[in-house]
């Protein structure tokens, strides 16, 4: 039988394969998120993470990867951060993690 892949899920995997980008996402299927520095405080998850490395990372790497996929709206000038017209194909996911969250390793979610 041949293996066939689905690009939708893919783009799911991969956005949620770093732990910043779910915690992200995770946070904004709570509500919204709304700015990159609010966005900083939710991927370090009040750990000890060099926030200025961190809000770099995210500007540069992981809001414009959720933002290419549709996971995310972001307006780079602006900064604002708001559920982009994906999101509702990540939403099942993120809630399984957070409802088995408990069951899961720390790094996890």
């Amino acid at each position: 039988m041949a293996v066939t892949h689905s690009p939708r899920l893919d783009d799911a995997f991969d956005a949620l394969r770093n732990i910043h980008r779910r915690r992200l996402l995770m946070d904004l299927s709570e509500g919204p998120v709304g700015r990159l520095g609010r966005a900083t405080q939710v991927v370090a998850d009040g750990g000890d993470a060099d926030h200025e490395k961190l809000e770099v990372e995210l500007f540069h790497l992981h809001l414009p990867k959720l933002d290419g996929s549709g996971f995310i709206m972001w307006d780079r000038e602006s900064g604002s951060i708001a559920r982009g017209p994906r999101f509702d194909e990540i939403e099942p996911m993120l809630h399984l993690l957070n409802q088995n969250s408990s069951k899961l390793p720390d790094a996890w979610v």
